[in-house]
């Protein structure tokens, strides 16, 4: 398999395939346009291991195979997934147990295990018996592994290797790898779950985890040098243009950017994210198709993996995050549109418009933390955010679904939804510019 010749907008060049010649470098060892291949190779394993990562793979299916599952167990919908509720509190757990981990050994280590862990954990799942405790420890065995191979541990393998072009780097691997990887998954689960059933289903999920994935990530992923890419190489030194901030967690949690950070980006994507493992449920419910839920869900991961990159690029040349607040406000939108939609159209419409807010979710997260708070700490940092993220995760699910068995309709939980995410974007009017260092207790406005 080779890597990708480039990441568009970066002016990045990848890594030659095998037979190929290789591209001209200059005199430092770096192509002529400022990418070395083994940045290209770590971006490509990156990208790869996030479009397995828990997102696509675990939950997104699971919100495929929700109602199969009730109908096979004799449950409610609020008792299967239950389950992810109690996930979000694992993986928020884990959240705060990898990012230091990951700061001390490096992702390598902490990806290759979870990896492999995860596909072995799917295979399990997927022999469920109809039984509460066994089903949910199954499921959260998954999660747990999924945890060490997360998009966290990723971002900080990208961010330790690039400086300039950061936010496309970032959103190349994040929006490719996990926008398409929400697209082609839930086909392909789809395809399994229409001729098989929900076991089988996993089974294929866990053999390309541990077939394709782990493969991939063995042979191309690289830790970054200590302190990211200033400690590398003097060619990649060169590339170094942003402010080095370097704060520890205790001096981030002390700046107004990160308790900004986490209402205004850790909220809304933890809404968003979770509406997305719950749009085919929400329009099952209106009276469509399974087929047209997974059709607004592939609309809505395509829009999210473009834009999540597009939206890495913006960030790279505007440092102020109030870019961010009209896309916020289109997905917004599009949660109207996916409740009250008459027609396909509409939903896909709704679909697009969700899309582009989630993806501007995405590629700001680990781009801001990485500008505001520098490298040296980020694991432990992002472990915090992304934790809570993972807590709103699995109990917005939950809680949509309880609210559901109890008024037999979804609307009471998008309504609140909506207004929390207005709230986040909100919370944008007050975050700082990126492009200056943050100190404890002052931050640049």
């Amino acid at each position: 398999m080779t890597v990708p010749a480039a990441v568009p907008g970066t002016l990045d060049q990848a890594a030659p395939a095998a037979g190929t010649t290789p591209p001209r470098m200059t005199p430092t060892g770096m192509t002529p346009i400022g990418m070395t291949p083994i940045q290209a190779r770590v971006l490509f394993a990156a990208t790869m291991g996030n479009f397995m990562s828990a997102t696509p793979v675990l939950y997104t299916v699971f919100g495929m195979v929700l109602i199969p599952i009730s109908q096979e167990f004799g449950w409610p919908r609020a008792q299967v997934s239950g389950v992810l509720g109690l996930a979000a509190l694992f993986a928020a757990m884990m959240a705060f147990i990898t990012g230091p981990l990951v700061d001390r050994y490096g992702p390598r280590r902490l990806i290759l295990g979870g990896s492999l862990s995860f596909a072995l954990a799917l295979a399990l799942f997927s022999w469920a018996p109809g039984r509460v405790l066994p089903f949910y420890g199954l499921f959260l065995l998954a999660d747990i592994a999924a945890a060490f191979a997360s998009p966290m541990t990723y971002s900080k393998a990208v961010s330790g290797w690039f400086d300039r072009g950061r936010g496309a780097a970032l959103g190349f691997a994040g929006g490719v790898g996990n926008g398409l990887g929400a697209t082609i998954i839930p086909i392909i689960g789809g395809v399994l779950l229409s001729h098989f059933d929900w076991r089988v289903t996993y089974q294929g999920m866990a053999l390309m985890v541990g077939a394709i994935g782990f493969p991939i990530l063995l042979r191309w992923l690289r830790d970054p040098p200590p302190g990211g890419v200033r400690d590398a190489a003097p060619a990649l030194r060169e590339t170094a243009t942003a402010p080095a901030n370097d704060l520890t967690l205790r001096q981030a949690i002390g700046t107004r950017a990160f308790w900004i950070t986490a209402l205004a980006i850790g909220l809304c994507a933890a809404c968003m994210t979770a509406m997305f493992t719950n749009v085919v449920p929400v329009l099952t419910e209106r009276g469509f198709t399974l087929a047209d839920g997974v059709t607004v869900v592939t609309v809505f991961a395509l829009v999210c993996a473009v834009w999540q990159w597009l939206m890495g690029l913006m960030l790279d040349r505007i440092a102020r995050p109030l870019i961010l607040v009209p896309f916020y406000l289109l997905g917004l939108g599009g949660l109207l549109l996916l409740q009250y939609g008459p027609s396909m159209p509409w939903l896909v419409a709704a679909g697009a418009m969700m899309g582009l807010g989630l993806g501007a979710e995405y590629s700001a997260l680990p781009f801001l933390l990485s500008r505001y708070f520098g490298f040296r700490s980020y694991g432990a940092i992002a472990g915090v955010l992304y934790g809570g993220i993972n807590v709103g995760m699995g109990l917005i699910p939950f809680a949509m679904n309880g609210i559901f068995d109890a008024y037999r309709s979804y609307d009471p939980a998008l309504h609140i939804i909506q207004g929390l995410m207005l709230a986040a974007t909100v919370a944008f009017l007050f975050l700082p510019a990126h492009d200056k260092p943050l100190r404890a207790g002052c931050d640049h406005a």
